[in-house]
């Protein structure tokens, strides 16, 4: 028997997903919205695992959607913390030039971030004393103060409660299979076949594997990256603000960096490197036969770039899954690292990036597309935490599906 209870469902218990479920709930009080994933309880993935950092929005192309949305999910995820007594450290942050090279690009990083309607500004190196004496730059540096720092798991645990008050309802432990059937699309668990008008696949490292499985999104594959961290207790000599260096244009990875915890703790990273398994955590970790066939379709199209040196960058982000390298790397930023004498791991995250293989090249925006009763959330990588609230608005507002 299938089950038709439900008006809309959602797959993915992660920020996205429960943010969809509140969004179409506010709009529409009255459906029955369900939500479902394979974990035992929501966040346990990219959303409970991220850095944390609420974005101020002056990284993306002004045209993108994470342009689009991460400004204003900084302004509505700082409310949403600040209503429901969650802490925030509004440290602000400083992208610093490492070399003479890195000033004509932090220059367009700003000219994009003025585009973009953030608050920003660059200054000349004379004034970053003024701003975080512990950081180090070359002639330049921009002054984001809208940045801050979060709790992701507080986040997504007050998510969770407001969607149940709201009347959503959750179904864990269950994993999901989609399956066509004539002109719908119906979704397989181990608790039954569900039923319903209206399916959002928004299960993050795992969309475009559902996705395939009804002939929608075959262009895309994902090649997932481990994002590895140091912690150490913060002492004084330690930055307050977050310091960032220039990113690399190519790379949708904004490079080591260093963030200040709401535990009294900073943290350097992370990593962008390339592993197999969508959960592969530590390299130790296990993955399956398809996520090796997977991994292999995205790094054969990437080989064949001339936009990401796949090799060159597995090469150097390997070194700095140890402490000393990676201490090196981030002294560039600052020399008050010094000063910490024990270093130990923080809880790794994986960036599920979208790679295409048609165009052999890294997703670098949001991707959703609808076949049939199924919205896709194809990619939704960072600043995807920051941008939650008003991007998954927009979607059901203007998928026709979802209205």
């Amino acid at each position: 028997m299938i089950n038709k209870e439900f008006d809309y469902i959602v797959i993915g218990a992660g920020i996205v997903g429960i943010s969809l479920g509140l969004a179409i709930l506010e709009r529409s009080p009255e459906k029955k919205v369900l939500i479902i994933d394979k974990e035992s309880k929501p966040g346990v993935h990219a959303s409970g695992r991220n850095s944390g950092v609420l974005h101020a929005g002056f990284y993306y192309s002004p045209d993108s959607l994470k342009a689009k949305f991460c400004r204003l999910g900084n302004l509505e995820l700082k409310n949403f913390c600040k209503e429901n007594s969650i802490p925030i450290l509004e440290t602000g942050k400083v992208v610093v030039c490492q070399s003479k090279s890195d000033v004509s690009k932090l220059e367009d990083l700003f000219r994009r971030g003025v585009a973009n309607g953030v608050d920003i500004e660059i200054l000349d190196e004379t004034e970053l004393d003024k701003i975080e004496p512990a950081a180090k730059t070359i002639d330049k540096f921009i002054w984001s103060p809208t940045t801050a720092v979060g709790n992701p798991k507080l986040v997504i645990s007050q998510l969770a409660e407001k969607f149940i008050k709201s009347g959503g309802k959750f179904q864990f432990n269950c994993s999901a299979k989609l399956v066509s059937a004539n002109d719908q699309v119906l979704i397989e668990t181990i608790y039954g076949t569900y039923s319903a008008a209206s399916i959002i696949n928004s299960a993050g490292a795992y969309a475009a594997n559902l996705a395939r499985q009804v002939n929608v999104g075959n262009q895309y594959a994902c090649l997932p990256f481990l994002g590895a961290y140091k912690k150490s207790k913060l002492v004084d000599s330690n930055p307050r603000r977050l310091v960032y260096p220039v990113p690399n244009p190519i790379n949708p990875f904004l490079g080591v960096h260093t963030t200040n915890t709401l535990n009294g703790e900073i943290k350097i990273g992370p990593t962008a490197f390339p592993v197999i398994g969508k959960e592969q955590y530590k390299l130790s970790n296990g993955f399956n036969g398809s996520e090796f066939l997977e991994f292999y379709k995205a790094a054969k199209a990437l080989f064949k770039s001339d936009s990401v040196d796949l090799i060159g960058l597995a090469r150097e982000e390997f070194v700095k899954l140890f402490t000393k390298p990676l201490l090196n790397k981030t002294n560039k930023l600052t020399n008050s690292l010094n000063s910490n004498k024990q270093w130990s791991k923080y809880p790794a995250g994986i960036r599920a990036q979208i790679i295409n293989l048609e165009t052999k090249t890294i997703e670098m925006d949001y991707i959703v597309q609808s076949d049939k009763n199924v919205v896709h959330i194809l990619n939704a990588v960072s600043p995807g935490w920051t941008s939650a609230i008003p991007f998954t608005r927009w979607v059901v507002e203007n998928q026709p599906l979802l209205r």
